[in-house]
This record gives structure tokens, C-alpha cells and sequence, in this order.
């Protein structure tokens, strides 16, 4: 293996690293969206090489033990929908035809089944700047009902539409009411539609309401009946409907705080009420995640009725097959059963036979992988995606160590990557700098598996932390609902006290500490510059810097999202402009470096270019490099590659600095 040559700065303690930037950023394939058709298995991954493009690809687990997986969608078309900005839910199998989102028109297309199939776009309903996700055929499969989005500007209008499969005629609407609608599932006897709705000022991790209609085919086209409310709402959310075998509704709900397994029973569906949906098992853990994207799939039936799930708690997650009581389905107290797989971390869980699980998820030397795993042990897990372009060995990856900072109020969880280098044996007396992540959203959480770009950093010994501030989902609604009113304030707070307690521990050079972030997580790093002095530096990957503007200038999806998290606008702006890094260049101290997309629609270019004139200004030391055509999340190799680079440099010369100015 090739090491790069690098050359040490003073009292920097550089370690050459077999990392290059152009490895992490080719290896930065990512993969979503896991799904089964009969035995055939799928998931949509990123081309970083092709300019991000995203493409379909499925695998028979069954009929290719070698786990060999074939491109589904068309060559040259990027799968990948835009409806609230994020996406997911852009592809879909049923019966071996493919569904999917053409990135370009954000219509509908059906592709196959066979190599040799020409795709046909579905057509829309009437109207123009429409977008499609989160599709699901009917029973019969004449119909394909999925969420429409029509974007004016920042504004949105958002509908249930069902489309004719074969192309033949123009969606009806099924669903138009709510500010929001999501996840449209037929039941198998096409007798039902279940879906998810919200209204601002929630997003859908604060209430979302399950409802359920009757569908009937009147002139040949579904109507439905009137819908009932079955869960959610009132600060409940739910998520993830599916049916089950013997025509019962799976979900997921937070009632006890944790988003946990439900079932309403079939005879539950006629008269929802008299029969109430039953929670599966009582326990703190979550089955679910924040529904930033469509489409999350992390639990599944399997053949007798027993669910495979992923199961997460304290930072981790687990693989488990909840068990049928002897007592019968509709009834709690699922046993828990764990089944031994290689991954840390489980986005995606599926069944394709019944007996067996798919899993997507992390491990500790590779980021998002497909893996099949049997439930009966009776063999190794098999990976059915392809193999990482650089192979990590085992013993080059930093592992991630569960750690917790104590504040007078609260414990602050968190990961630490320690530098990892076998080529490498460092001095006793020689602490590393560290580098703390903040993860985005804010509602999101910190990745435990293999991060190409963590271990970009701890391969040169420089050790990372990723912390869990409030508002981070994994533990529970109570945690969840801490930076309520905090953002900006109590995220920082969390970040620094994370340090603080690793330099205090003796793991990390106290006087070596940067921050970075992303999207959310930047206004965390740029505001922990205002708010503390533990950090000689931070770096932003496209981020927020003007809250009033992010409030005002966003997409509908989020638009209201900093009514919960700082408050309500006007009576708030005070609150905005005082929590906004733009506003407070003066009290900024250290180094700053942003990295920005100039197409970005969720943090416009204009924040970064405004927030960098104010702090040149001032006599600050930031550096703004604008990366043509990226939007928000970065997909070109070439892009990741340059940021990469451009952020090392940054640390280089931050952790070589002798004495700096922060007291």
C-alpha cells in the first residue's frame, strides 16, 4: 500500500498517511434506500466518480451466492428525487419492473423487466414544476401512488397522486390535504391506503399523523373513501406503514417516548378505535429514525409473522427478529432475540424470502455495505454489495469508543476515533490534536461505523470526536426534544464540553482543538468560535451562518423548522440574529475555512459569501472556496477531493501554530 509523503509541521506530529484525498473521495460511495422484491434485493448508490450520479442496482441473494450486484437503471440516468430538497423514496420494484425518478425531469419512469426494455415516463397530473418520490403499485399493479410536490419559489404544495403504470393517461389525486403527506402503501388486497401526514410548524419527528381510507376503482380509476386517523399526532410521531401477511398495519410511533413497532389487528381496520393498535415490545430503544429522506425501511416481516428489525440504543444498533407471543400477534411483549451481524450501524433491514435478513449499514472498516445475513447462524454474513475501492485493513481503522461528558444538567454522549496508524509508533508525551464532527440536521446523530473521512484524519494522527448534542435522535423524545429553543446555544455548549472532558481525560491536546460541521452542524462549529474559546479553528461544509435568512429564504420542508428550534418569527428575531454567526464576526475568534456549493437551495451561496466579507472585514482569517454546480452534500469525486485537501491544509496550519490568540 502506497503511503502518501507528507512533511511535518513543528510540534504538529503529521503522520504520513496511506490516505490520499482522491481514495476517500472515490470511496465515498453511498448507498440508500433498501428494498425486496420477491427474492430480489435493491438499493440506489452514488457514482462519485461519475459526478455523484445514482444508480439502481439489485442482487439475488439466492440465485448469486456470490453476491454480484447488476445496475437495474438505465445507463447515463441519475435516479434521485428533489422533493423536499433531501429526497429518497426515488425507485421502486414490484414484479421485477422498476420504477423509478429521473433526476433531470422528476417524473416517474418504468423500466423492464429485461436488459433490452426501453423506459416509459408515467404521466404527471397538470401543472408545471412537479416532482415525484415514494411510490408503491398497487395490487394489481396498474396503478403506481406516490407523493407530488409542486414547488413555486420557496413554497410547496404537497399531494397523493395515483399514476397508470403503462404510461397511458395522467395521475389522479388520491390525497389532498395536510401540508405534508408521505409514505402512500395499498394494501395487498387493494382494499386500503395508508399514509403519513404533517402540518407546520412540526417536522415529521415531532407529530405526524398515520391515517387510513377505503380505495375502491370507480370507472376504472382509485377513489377514496373517508380517512380515519389511526395513531400519531398531538406530538406523537409515526412512521414507516407497511402491511403485514395476515392483512394487519405495521408502524412505528414514539407514544412511550421511543419510536417502537406497532400493529393494528385486520378486524382493527374497519372501526379504528374499537380496536386499538398494540406496541410490539416496552422498551428504550429505537426502531426508527428521523424521516429526513422517504422510504426508510428498518424492520420487515418475516414468514411466520415474527418481525427483523434494527434496534438502536446508546449509540448503537443491533440486528433483532422480534418473536410472535404465545398469546398471538396482537399482543405486546415480542421477545428479543439479537442476531449476530457485522455491522455497527443499520440504515436499511429487509426480508426478501422470509427467513433471511438484508442488512445495509456500516461496519467498522467499511461505510455502507449490503450485507446477507441468516438468521439461524448457520453461516457467515455474505456482502452483496461491491467491494470499497481502497480496502481498509483491519487493523489501520480507528475504532469508535462510546464516551459521555457530564454537565451539571445532563450527560453529553458521543464517539472518540483515537489517531490509528501501524507505521506509526508515537511518543508517550505527545497528545494529538483533535477535530470534533458535528453532525447535521441538527436532528441527526453520530455515525459509529467507518467514515472515509474520519479515518482521513486519524490515519495522520489526528483524533476525532463526534458528539450527540442535545436535539440528536437515538435517545429517545426527551433528548430529541432538549435543544428545543437551544439551537445555536445548547448544541455548542455539548460540543465544548465533549472537548473538555477529552483534554481534561488526557487523549487530546487541550491546546490543539478545531470544530467542523455540516449544513446544520456548520452554524454549530462557527458559533462555537463566538460562544467559547477551546477551539483555535472551525470548518463549514456548505453551513448556516444567517438564521433569520435559512428561516426565511429555505425550502417549504424546513421553512418552519426553527420555530421549535429557536422560535417563532417575527416575535423571535432578536433570538435569530443573536444565535446567527453572521451577526457576531467581531466576537469571532480563530481561523475559519467554508467550503460551498453555488447551487446550494437549502443554505444559498449568499450566506457563505456574506458571512466571509464580514469577518475579511473585521481582519479575520477565513477562506471561502465555491465549488460550481455542487448543491447541498457535496457528489463529485473532484469536488470532495478539493475540499478534503483544502481542509487538511487548513488543520496543518492551525495545529502548527505556536501561541495563538484565544486566551
Amino acid at each position: 500500500m502506497a503511503t502518501e509523503d507528507t512533511t511535518a509541521a513543528p510540534g504538529a506530529g503529521w503522520w504520513p498517511s496511506p490516505w490520499s484525498s482522491s481514495q476517500v473521495a472515490a470511496g465515498k460511495v453511498a448507498r440508500g434506500g433498501l428494498q425486496a422484491d420477491g427474492g430480489l434485493v435493491a438499493w440506489v448508490e452514488s457514482r462519485p466518480d461519475e459526478g455523484g450520479r445514482q444508480v439502481v442496482v439489485a442482487v439475488d441473494p439466492a440465485a448469486r451466492p456470490d453476491g454480484t450486484p447488476v445496475d437495474l437503471s438505465p445507463q447515463g440516468v441519475s435516479v434521485r428525487s428533489r422533493v423536499h430538497e433531501y429526497g429518497g423514496g426515488a425507485a421502486t420494484l414490484a414484479g421485477g419492473v422498476l420504477f423509478y425518478v429521473d433526476q433531470d425531469a422528476q417524473a416517474w419512469y418504468r423500466v423492464g423487466p429485461g436488459s433490452d426494455a426501453a423506459p416509459v415516463r408515467l404521466a404527471d397530473t397538470d401543472g408545471p414544476g412537479a416532482r415525484h418520490a415514494d411510490g408503491r403499485t398497487f395490487a394489481d399493479g396498474r396503478w403506481l401512488a406516490g407523493v407530488e410536490e409542486r414547488v413555486d419559489g420557496t413554497s410547496a404544495t404537497h399531494r397523493l397522486v395515483a399514476t397508470p403504470t403503462d404510461g397511458s393517461g395522467p395521475a389522479v389525486v388520491l390525497v389532498d390535504d395536510g401540508d405534508f403527506v408521505a409514505a402512500p402503501r395499498p394494501s395487498p388486497d387493494g382494499r386500503w391506503l395508508a399514509w403519513c401526514t404533517w402540518d407546520h410548524p412540526d417536522m415529521p419527528w415531532d407529530s405526524t399523523t398515520l391515517r387510513l381510507a377505503p380505495l375502491t376503482m370507480v370507472d376504472g380509476a382509485p377513489v377514496l373513501g373517508a380517512a380515519r386517523d389511526v395513531a400519531g399526532g398531538g406530538g406523537v410521531s409515526v412512521g414507516q406503514p407497511r402491511w403485514a401477511a395476515d392483512g394487519a398495519l405495521l408502524f412505528v410511533a414514539d407514544r412511550t417516548g421511543w419510536w417502537v413497532p406497532y400493529r393494528l389487528a385486520p378486524d382493527g381496520l374497519e372501526g379504528i378505535g374499537a380496536i386499538a393498535p398494540v406496541p410490539l415490545v416496552d422498551v428504550p430503544a429505537e426502531f426508527h429514525g428521523p424521516d429526513w429522506v422517504f422510504g426508510q425501511h428498518t424492520f420487515d416481516e418475516l414468514a411466520d409473522g415474527s418481525l427483523v428489525a434494527r434496534m438502536g440504543t446508546g449509540g448503537r444498533d443491533r440486528l433483532v427478529v422480534l418473536r410472535v407471543p404465545a398469546a398471538g400477534p396482537d399482543h405486546g411483549g415480542w421477545a428479543i432475540e439479537e442476531i449476530d451481524q457485522p455491522c455497527v450501524s443499520l440504515s436499511g433491514v429487509v426480508s426478501p424470502d422470509g427467513v433471511r435478513a438484508v442488512v445495509l449499514g456500516t461496519t467498522v472498516t467499511e461505510a455502507a455495505a449490503v450485507f446477507d445475513v441468516p438468521l439461524d447462524g448457520s453461516r457467515p454474513p455474505r456482502r452483496l454489495s461491491a467491494p470499497p475501492r481502497v480496502a481498509v485493513p483491519d487493523d489501520r481503522a480507528s475504532r469508535s469508543e462510546l464516551r459521555t461528558a457530564v454537565t451539571p444538567t445532563h450527560r453529553v454522549p458521543g464517539l472518540f476515533f483515537p489517531p490509528t496508524n501501524p507505521d506509526v509508533t508515537p511518543g508517550p508525551e505527545v497528545l494529538p490534536p483533535l477535530v470534533v464532527f458535528c453532525h447535521g440536521g441538527p436532528t441527526a446523530a453520530a455515525e459509529p461505523g467507518y467514515d472515509p473521512v474520519v479515518q482521513f484524519l486519524t490515519s495522520r494522527g489526528i483524533a476525532v470526536a463526534a458528539v450527540d448534542y442535545r436535539g440528536s435522535t437515538g435517545y429517545g423524545r426527551d433528548y430529541r426534544d432538549l435543544l428545543r429553543g437551544g439551537w445555536g446555544e445548547a448544541d455548542v455548549d455539548d460540543c465544548v464540553a465533549f472537548a473538555r472532558s477529552l483534554a481534561e481525560a488526557g487523549l487530546v491536546d487541550g491546546g490543539r482543538m478545531a470544530i467542523r460541521g455540516t449544513s446544520a452542524g456548520g452554524l454549530t462549529a462557527l458559533a462555537a468560535l463566538v460562544r467559547s474559546r477551546v477551539f483555535a479553528g472551525a470548518v463549514a461544509w456548505y453551513g448556516v451562518t444567517d438564521l433569520v435568512a435559512l428561516a426565511t429564504d429555505t425550502h417549504d420542508f424546513e421553512s418552519r423548522y426553527m420555530d421549535r428550534l429557536v422560535g417563532p418569527l417575527p416575535e423571535a428575531a432578536d433570538v435569530y440574529r443573536d444565535r446567527s454567526p453572521l451577526h457576531h464576526t467581531a466576537g469571532l475568534v480563530g481561523r475559519v475555512l467554508l467550503l460551498q456549493g453555488s447551487d446550494d437551495p437549502i443554505v444559498p451561496l449568499d450566506q457563505a459569501e456574506r458571512f466571509a466579507a464580514e469577518l475579511r472585514a473585521g481582519g479575520a482569517e477565513c477562506e471561502l472556496i465555491v465549488f460550481p454546480g455542487e448543491s447541498h452534500g457535496f457528489r463529485s469525486a473532484s469536488t470532495i477531493e478539493a475540499a478534503l485537501d483544502a481542509e487538511l491544509g487548513f488543520y496543518r496550519a492551525l495545529f502548527a501554530h505556536e501561541g495563538d490568540d484565544r486566551g
